[in-house]
């Protein structure tokens, strides 16, 4: 199965910015690399890459953008 997403330079930032493949103005997400480590960090939309509230582990960009893809963000129902 082919991603269903592409990579982008997340410009003024770390690492890319995982868009939709067909709807380009969809984002899943950024990862970013860890400089100390050879790990892959997913940070979901709204979050500051490097501001502690990414998901490291990952071997390479394509899992971590996997994981964005495959686990997207949950949205608030609006319910108190």
């Amino acid at each position: 199965m082919p991603p269903q997403f592409t990579f982008t330079a997340n410009t003024g930032s770390l690492g890319y910015r995982v868009n939709d493949r067909r709807e380009t103005g969809t984002c899943y997400g950024i990862v970013w690399r860890l400089p100390d480590l050879c790990e892959w960090v997913a940070e979901y939309p709204g979050n500051h890459p490097g501001s502690g509230g990414g998901i490291p582990g990952f071997a390479s960009r394509e899992w971590a953008a996997r994981f964005l893809y495959r686990y997207r963000k949950p949205e608030s129902s609006g319910r108190p």
